[in-house]
C-alpha cells in the first residue's frame, strides 16, 4: 500500500514554522556572538601560568557537558531562591546555555591559535619598540582571530542545529512547532520532513559560505 502523503494539513502553520526558523537563527546568532566575545578573553587567560592550573581543567569540563543537559541546567536552577531574581525564561536559558557551550569552544580555539602565532613575529614586533600590549593589539590578536574565524564559523552552523534541543524547555523553535502541528494533524512524517528541509535551506548556504570564506586571500594571510 502507498503512503498517503498530505502536506496541506501544514499550512495553517506555515507562519509558525516561519517564525520558529527565525527563533533558531536568532538562538545561533545571539549564543554565537555573545560566546565568541566572552570565549576570546578567556582565551587568553587560559595561557597564563597562575591560571592555567585552574581554567583549563574548569574549561575542559564545561566543553564535555551536551548542550541539551546545560539548556536544562539553566531552566531548571532555582533562581529565586539562590540569586533572589525571577527565573529566565525558555529562550533565555537556551542562550545562557548555548553561549556558555560558545564560550569554552571559543576559548579552547583562541588558546591553540595564540600557541599558533610565529614567535619570530612577535620578537620583531617588540623589536621595533611596541609594548607589550600593543604586541597583543597588532600582532597576536589579529593574528589568531585569523585562525579561528573557520572554527567559529562551524560552531555558528552547528548552532543553528543545536537550537532544536531548545524545544525540550518549550522555546518555540521548528522541532517545538512540528510537535504541536502533529499533535493536530497527526502527519508526523510530512511534519519532519518540512523540518528538515527548512534547515537545509538554513545550513547549507552558511556551509556555501564556509568554504568561500576559508579560500579567502585574507584568511590565508599570515602575520
Amino acid at each position: 500500500m502507498g503512503y498517503d502523503w498530505n502536506f496541506k494539513v501544514f499550512l495553517p502553520y506555515a507562519a509558525a514554522f516561519v517564525n520558529g526558523a527565525w527563533v533558531a537563527l536568532a538562538l545561533a546568532l545571539l549564543s554565537s556572538v555573545l560566546g565568541s566575545l566572552l570565549g576570546i578573553p578567556l582565551g587568553v587567560l587560559l595561557r597564563l601560568r597562575r591560571l592555567t592550573w585552574l581554567l583549563l581543567p574548569l574549561n575542559d569540563a564545561v566543553r564535555a557537558i551536551p548542550i541539551l543537559v546545560l539548556m536544562l541546567f539553566f531552566y531548571a536552577f532555582p533562581y529565586k531562591q539562590v540569586l533572589g531574581i525571577s527565573p529566565v525564561p525558555e529562550f533565555a536559558a537556551a542562550v545562557l546555555a548555548m553561549t556558555l557551550s560558545q564560550m569554552v569552544f571559543t576559548a579552547d580555539l583562541v588558546r591553540g591559535a595564540v600557541d599558533g602565532v610565529s614567535r619570530q613575529t612577535i620578537l620583531g614586533g617588540r623589536a621595533v619598540g611596541l609594548r607589550e600590549p600593543d604586541v597583543w593589539r597588532y600582532i597576536i590578536l589579529p593574528d589568531a582571530v585569523r585562525q579561528i574565524l573557520p572554527g567559529l564559523l562551524a560552531f555558528f552552523i552547528a548552532n543553528v542545529k543545536s537550537s532544536s534541543l531548545a524545544s525540550a524547555i518549550g522555546v518555540r523553535e521548528l522541532v517545538f512547532t512540528a510537535r504541536i502541528a502533529t499533535g493536530t494533524t497527526a502527519r508526523n512524517l510530512e511534519a519532519w520532513i518540512i523540518v528538515a528541509g527548512i534547515y537545509v535551506i538554513l545550513v547549507v548556504p552558511l556551509g556555501w559560505l564556509g568554504r568561500w570564506f576559508e579560500k579567502s586571500k585574507w584568511l590565508k594571510r599570515r602575520s
